[in-house]
């Protein structure tokens, strides 16, 4: 009797060692319905599951599958987390237990950890005795999930740029997706435009980005040069992005090409006046055109400064009077302002410098203004003696008897 529970108890405990290591999966791979795994992906995920118990029965076989840490939690949601395979009796045989899950739109590209937990009941040792369950853990199941990468233009320096300019460029670019870009390219395509009036001075129309992963940004900068006849409007360049694994996204850098133009000065003298002419002999018309003649040590300004010519279209020109005087000695260079809008609503000023030779009479003239406030001091000042001769009249009359009496 001895011997008869002594063989129990060893038979016991050698079934209890092949049902620990009864059950494995396949691979520390899970498998998904469809592959790759993207994110937003509703799917089902297997997991194999194998007799490997040399011959122990595994009865009310139940698959739990449970991630392992917080970051494939946040990843993955478990629409079924328990799977029951039933019984798997022979050894070698094999059963796949079989997940729905749900993929977070928002999770990146990365493999994420589960553990899968098969928990079943051995054979009975005895009518007596009831099979202990027994659970074995699978550590660290792969779910392997590929993002979709996007990289978008996030900032451009370029705003409004001028004919016959060149103006240094910076745009920031980013990976807003889920995926990572090997090798990307950003290349900049200048031949589509129907102004082909724009270049890029130095290396090429190609740009490095490097590895993007999702969130990563990365910035490249370079000159770029408008051409003199570029024509007044809004402008999109286009970029195009590139990568390994035929990644591929188009995006448009936006820019503004101001009307701006130039002028032409000259001058008249008629009857001791100063007539400065100004024409527009740009390529675009100029808005609130005015002129001025700044304050400087060569030249004497009487009057108004400035005067407003109005809006001039190419080849318009106009004329405004100043009075204006040369002092002896100084420079004939005349420094002239002028402001106008240009077709992009901007504001700019012009200053030209002109050679200016002043007759004699356009001197005298203004020597003539400018002594005409002095000559009527004279006058003025009789005027004030009469009026105090009268206002004191009484006693000037009074101290004239006093004196002709003493005598």
């Amino acid at each position: 009797m001895k011997q008869l529970n002594i063989i129990y108890v060893i038979f016991a405990v050698v079934s209890a060692l092949l049902l620990a290591q009864s059950a494995s999966a396949a691979s520390n791979s899970l498998v998904t319905e469809n592959a790759p795994v993207y994110p937003g992906a509703t799917t089902y995920v297997y997991v194999p599951i194998q007799n490997m118990g040399f011959g122990a029965f595994m009865e009310d076989v139940s698959v739990r599958l449970e991630p392992k840490d917080t970051a494939s939690a946040n990843a993955v949601t478990l629409l079924n987390s328990v799977y029951s395979l039933g019984t798997i009796n022979n050894w070698g045989d094999q059963r796949t237990a079989k997940f729905r899950i749900n993929v977070n739109p928002d999770a990146v590209e990365g493999d994420y950890y589960f553990n899968v937990y098969i928990t079943y009941k051995g054979q009975q040792t005895s009518g007596s005795t009831q099979a202990t369950p027994v659970t074995t853990e699978l550590k660290d199941q792969i779910l392997t999930i590929k993002g979709k990468p996007l990289i978008v233009l996030l900032n451009s320096t370029l705003g409004t740029v001028a004919p016959m300019s060149i103006n240094k460029v910076t745009l920031q670019f980013k990976n807003t997706g889920t995926g990572t870009v090997q090798n990307a390219v950003a290349e900049i395509n200048l031949a589509t435009n129907s102004n082909p009036a724009f270049s890029i001075l130095g290396g090429g129309t190609q740009f490095s980005l490097g590895n993007l992963k999702a969130g990563n940004e990365a910035d490249i900068t370079f000159d770029l040069a408008v051409d003199i006849a570029a024509h007044p409007g809004v402008y999109n360049l286009p970029v195009k992005i590139t990568g390994e694994n035929n990644y591929s996204s188009n995006n448009y850098v936006g820019l503004v090409v101001a009307g701006t133009t130039d002028f032409e000065i000259s001058y008249q003298e008629t009857m001791g006046s100063f007539s400065l002419n100004v024409a527009n002999v740009g390529v675009n018309s100029a808005g609130a055109v005015t002129v001025s003649v700044p304050r400087q040590k060569d030249f004497i300004l009487t009057g108004s400064s400035s005067s407003v010519l109005g809006n001039l279209n190419p080849g318009d020109y106009t004329s405004a009077i100043f009075q204006l005087s040369k002092v002896p000695g100084g420079s004939n260079n005349l420094d002239v302002d002028i402001q106008y809008t240009d077709t992009s609503g901007q504001r700019h000023t012009v200053t030209k410098s002109l050679a200016v030779e002043l007759s004699s009479a356009t001197q005298t003239g203004a020597g003539r203004r400018a002594s005409g406030s002095t000559q009527y001091i004279p006058w003025v000042l009789a005027i004030i003696i009469v009026v105090a001769v009268y206002w004191q009249r009484k006693k000037i009359t009074s101290y004239y008897h006093q004196l002709k009496g003493n005598k």
